[in-house]
């Protein structure tokens, strides 16, 4: 930079003075640029919900049992995917179960939580999240809890398409069973998930998809289902977990009585 000096009584004096100012405040106004934190990303948190309660139906076991069958659906409303990952050293060591938050700058973080694999040995061969899910059975008059399901244990992805129209939902499905790890129990990874917008479903026909009423009389009864019960996983709002559905049994017969409304 060429500097000027104007040659009269006081003028070099205040000409290097004025430069010396313009120096520090350019200097002061980068330092002041620099230290100015970007903006932190936020993060895109699954919402785990239950979707209306399902094909209803009374099986009669040859060994004797009265069965309430029905399907299930655990949906995905949130801002971001619902993942969770699972490592372990060898085949004889415990899971580590982690969560991977995605954040709206485009990059993730993993959380360490409390979930717990389980070998899915009763049909489904593949690795499962344990108590992802509940099924209990109340009798409507009193809403005392008559029943629950053996069903414990849920491989999620991508199998049902519940609102494609939501924000950040992908048209494709993104997770697959294949991240259960079917038919390998001495498997040392697993990538579990459901997408924004997309939903995991257990059929009727599945192993365990029931709650035992051999000894109920025929009557009205409320079946409740809720998602992560025990606050394994981090969410946007744990306050919609679950839904129920009112249902008349007589017979071989289940009869809707009402629904609570979709999340």
């Amino acid at each position: 930079m060429t500097v000027r000096y104007i040659k009269k009584k006081g003028g070099l004096m205040l000409r290097k003075l004025g430069l010396s100012l313009l120096s520090t405040i350019v200097v002061a106004g980068f330092l002041a640029t620099s230290a100015t934190p970007a903006a932190s990303a936020n993060d895109q948190l699954p919402d785990l919900a239950m979707a209306r309660l399902r094909s209803f139906s009374i099986e009669n076991t040859t060994d004797g049992r009265r069965l309430l069958r029905f399907s299930t659906v655990i949906v995905n409303i949130g801002a971001g995917p619902f993942e969770v990952h699972g490592t372990r050293a060898s085949s004889t060591d415990p899971w580590t179960a982690e969560q991977q938050i995605y954040d709206d700058a485009g990059g993730f973080r993993l959380a360490t939580v409390g979930a717990t694999f389980v070998w899915g040995g009763d049909g489904h061969n593949h690795w499962h999240v344990k108590d992802l899910e509940r099924f209990d059975l109340q009798r409507l008059s009193d809403g005392s809890n008559v029943g629950i399901s053996p069903k414990s244990g849920f491989c999620f992805g991508d199998s049902y398409q519940y609102n494609l129209g939501l924000p950040g939902a992908p048209q494709s499905k993104v997770y697959s069973g294949a991240g259960c790890a079917p038919k390998k129990p001495a498997a040392l990874s697993l990538r579990m998930g459901v997408s924004v917008g997309w939903g995991d479903i257990y059929t009727w026909r599945l192993p365990d998809q029931y709650i035992d009423i051999s000894s109920l009389p025929d009557g009205s009864y409320r079946l409740l289902a809720a998602a992560d019960t025990s606050n394994q996983f981090f969410e946007s709002n744990e306050t919609n977990n679950s839904t129920w559905v009112n249902l008349s049994i007589s017979g071989t017969t289940v009869t809707v009585l009402k629904r609570a409304p979709n999340p």
